[in-house]
């Protein structure tokens, strides 16, 4: 598993260094409610409306903070942003799918990241 999360940090870090497209996406209905303070869009722990290598690199990150004992910077939105395959915790799974999410968009048709966890996770 070492190998495989130093891999991803390398494979994230460079799509961010190669300047990554911003790939803007819709707001799923899933994910709003009537206190727009709580609005997110799945994967969108930048909160730029677009989801992209940026922020599968914030979620690796953050990870790693949380994995040496330290308190998550996250907010309850971004956390709740970051937990794209649902299990109640973000991870280097969650950012993982992020970058495959991004890599799908980029290269073929748009689907929402709910579907794209749907389909392929």
């Amino acid at each position: 598993m070492k190998g495989f999360k130093k891999t991803l940090t390398i494979v994230v870090s460079a799509a961010v260094c190669a300047g990554a497209s911003e790939i803007p996406i819709h707001f799923s209905d899933s994910h709003k409610n009537d206190n727009s303070s709580d609005t997110f869009i799945l994967g969108d722990v930048l909160e730029d409306g677009a989801v992209n290598a940026s922020d599968a690199s914030i979620v690796l990150s953050e990870y790693s903070i949380l994995s040496t004992g330290k308190t998550s910077s996250f907010t309850e939105k971004q956390m709740k942003a970051a937990d794209v395959n649902g299990d109640g915790k973000f991870d280097s799974i969650d950012a993982t799918i992020i970058l495959a999410y991004y890599s799908h968009i980029s290269t073929s048709e748009y689907m929402s990241v709910e579907e794209f966890v749907e389909n392929e996770y």
